[in-house]
């Protein structure tokens, strides 16, 4: 199947990612690059208004929430699905308790607009020319045999048999079609306008310093600074922005990056605090309490139960 690289994979779990431009690994041999399996904990980290360098289909398996679509918004819930072409701006707001989970698949353009059977190129680029400025959402995959596809493809991966690839891709063909056939026929989804996320454009520079910084002793003053702003000034807007100061907002990422340490390792807990940012393991376990409501023992504890 599909892999991202072990350091790849590693940085997606562990870090919360931040940056406008997120790119995929793209190898130009495969139209299907990847398939991630994600889940988030709260306390949610305010996702970034962002874009890939290929088009990304998002698949809710659990969770709701709201995404942003260029200008548009949309709650999501489980079975809700996704479809941001490169360079569309997209980002979503988690609100689902324990966990909201996703499903991320990429797939390489260029690489449809090449190699894909002409039968099938046709179908699949008018689908994409129909999508290409404001991408597309679907309340609920359940209503249409994309639901059908993505669990089979699910499916396929986890059995990890000798020609799963193959599989994979063919599934991802099927998938496409789909996708086509509900946009030749059905009416583009209107929402309404939500508040543009583009708001957080003035401290996106304060964003990418926590998501480069996070290990270093971080001060409001160094995030105003990467803003060009006077701190107090810079205080107030991120405040009103993110709904929280900077520095709850720059603990809140450390936890959330130790919640998925605590998740995919089995590193010891001080390691984790060190790793995640807290100059101390006191540090460490207060905040964590403060956010989550258990210490980090508990909170691993009660995810490896279930």
């Amino acid at each position: 199947m599909p892999t991202l690289s072990k350091i790849e994979l590693r940085r997606q779990l562990e870090e919360p990612l931040g940056g406008e431009l997120r790119n995929y690994p793209l190898d130009n041999s495969r139209a299907l690059i990847t398939m991630i399996d994600t889940p988030y904990y709260p306390p949610y980290i305010t996702d970034a208004l962002h874009i890939h360098n290929c088009m990304e289909i998002s698949v809710c398996l659990a969770g709701c929430g709201q995404v942003h679509l260029r200008q548009t918004s949309y709650a999501f819930s489980a079975g809700s699905v996704i479809v941001a072409p490169r360079g569309v701006y997209h980002n979503q707001t988690c609100a689902g308790e324990p966990l909201t989970q996703w499903l991320y698949l990429a797939f390489d353009e260029d690489y449809l607009l090449r190699k894909t059977p002409e039968r099938y190129r046709t179908t699949i680029t008018g689908m994409l020319d129909a999508i290409q400025e404001s991408g597309l959402f679907l309340e609920n995959s359940a209503d249409n045999n994309i639901d059908t596809m993505i669990k089979l493809m699910l499916d396929l991966r986890r059995r990890e048999d000798a020609d799963v690839e193959i599989q994979l891709e063919l599934c991802g063909y099927l998938l496409l079609m789909e996708l086509s056939r509900y946009v030749s026929s059905t009416p583009l989804p209107v929402s309404a306008a939500a508040a543009d996320p583009r708001q957080r454009q003035p401290i996106e520079p304060a964003l990418a310093y926590v998501y480069d910084h996070y290990k270093e002793d971080i001060q409001t003053a160094d995030l105003a600074r990467s803003c060009s702003m006077s701190e107090s000034y810079f205080r107030k807007q991120f405040t009103k922005i993110m709904g929280l100061s900077p520095m709850e907002h720059v603990n809140r990422y450390r936890i959330h990056r130790a919640m998925n340490l605590l998740r995919t390792t089995s590193d010891p807990i001080q390691n984790i605090a060190v790793r995640a940012g807290f100059s101390s393991i006191a540090a460490f376990n207060r905040n964590f309490k403060q956010f989550s409501g258990l210490s980090p023992s508990d909170w691993r504890r009660s995810r490896l139960n279930k």
